[in-house]
């Protein structure tokens, strides 16, 4: 495994380390993130360099976090990465497109285009509800639904039994129902 060039510039011995130890640790998981909004091996390491950089400039304040708490915000940081890649590629994308003659074609009619908005306005609703949950709830529904890691994954990166991940996960899953209805949102 080669260190990114970056980190090995990095001037401060202390921080350097603790990058190094950061990406050697925790390389797989930022590879399988990635890959999982991605796909394309090429774009998975450069999102993974891009979430190094992002961590980077926050290793004050991401030093201090225990392991758990770590983990998750690493795999958060990576997914708003592929999010935000994701999102200027289809812009671009979307430019050319348009510009193009066949562009007209791929319009999709008004009923799919309704449901899909209303689709990600409620999903929008629940990824607003997650923000609200523990610590603990947020990263076991983020690793299990957004991720698509089982339990036992989820265990092992969060360092509980897998029975716990799945109480957790039950319990995420009914404050989300319930907040979905006393705001009178369809799930």
């Amino acid at each position: 495994m080669i260190v990114p060039i970056f980190i090995q510039m990095i001037e401060d011995p202390v921080d350097q380390d603790w990058m190094t130890d950061l990406y050697t640790k925790y390389y797989k998981l930022m590879i399988s993130t990635a890959a999982f909004y991605l796909g394309d091996h090429q774009d998975v390491e450069e999102i993974v360099n891009d979430s190094l950089l992002s961590l980077y400039e926050k290793i004050d304040r991401i030093r201090s976090l225990e392991p758990k708490a770590l983990t998750s915000y690493i795999v958060i940081t990576v997914r708003n990465t592929s999010f935000s890649y994701l999102r200027r590629r289809k812009l671009i994308n979307k430019h050319f497109k348009y510009l193009s003659d066949s562009g007209k074609e791929n319009i999709s009619a008004t009923d799919d285009v309704e449901r899909q908005v209303e689709a990600r306005d409620q999903l929008e609703i629940v990824h607003g509800i997650i923000n609200t949950l523990s610590e603990n709830e947020q990263a076991a529904i983020r690793l299990r639904f957004e991720m698509g890691l089982d339990c036992k994954e989820i265990a092992e990166i969060l360092e509980v039994s897998p029975d716990a991940v799945r109480q957790t996960i039950l319990r995420a899953r009914n404050h989300i129902q319930k907040a979905l209805h006393r705001g009178e949102v369809r799930a």
